[in-house]
């Protein structure tokens, strides 16, 4: 169980996000009178959803990362690897598909993002209020914490790392395999396939039990 310091709330609770949990989020998002900070709600939690990226990693994305090519919207994050003293840079790319509503509300925000004079290096830049009215500063990025704060500021229940819990539990529910693992591994950009077997260990359990009970109904019935 994934806990966070500090918070009572998020306490002795299911680690993945349940579909009425993550709909009530985007919700509130959609209620937002600021149309940026509305926007940006809806994408960060959009984004989240599809790729179960860290907070870090969505806070420094480039806006030059996000390119529609065919039929999808392809996401291009930056991850920091640590090895000893040193911390390695390496790329990866997502790719979502642009009949999914999710990636619609990636879209939408992009769209307004690239209509704003100078266009801001990043996706999530940093902004301040001047008399209630949002100032995009293009040249600088908000902080893995301030996509927390996003998040939290939309719901009572859920932050950014259960999203990765959440993705890593729709793998498996499709393939509860041993396979499955390096498949989590490689959709969340894991360094070491043995945290895939966590996952794996974890979701795989209720799945089975799920399946076993089903049987057991049937039988009896």
């Amino acid at each position: 169980m994934t806990n966070v310091r500090n918070s009572d709330s998020r306490e002795n609770r299911q680690t993945m996000i349940s579909e009425s949990e993550f709909l009530k989020a985007l919700d509130h998002a959609n209620q937002l009178k600021n149309e940026f900070l509305r926007l940006r709600a809806l994408a960060v939690l959009s984004l989240l959803r599809l790729t179960g990226k860290r907070r870090g990693e969505m806070a420094i994305l480039p806006l030059m990362n996000f390119k529609i090519e065919d039929k999808f919207l392809n996401v291009t994050f930056i991850l920091e690897k640590k090895r000893k003293e040193k911390v390695l840079q390496k790329l990866a790319t997502k790719s979502l598909l642009l009949t999914d509503s999710l990636t619609q509300n990636i879209l939408n925000y992009l769209e307004y993002l690239n209509k704003l004079e100078p266009k801001p290096k990043f996706w999530l830049p940093r902004a301040k209020s001047v008399f209630g009215t949002f100032i995009v500063l293009n040249d600088s990025h908000i902080s893995g914490r301030q996509v927390f704060n996003i998040v939290r500021g939309l719901s009572e229940t859920i932050w950014p790392h259960l999203f990765r819990e959440t993705v890593a539990s729709d793998v498996i529910k499709q393939d509860n395999s041993i396979i499955a693992a390096f498949k989590v591994q490689r959709r969340l950009d894991l360094a070491d396939f043995r945290t895939g077997f966590n996952y794996l260990k974890r979701f795989a359990t209720d799945v089975i039990e799920r399946e076993e009970q089903k049987a057991d109904i049937i039988t009896r019935g």
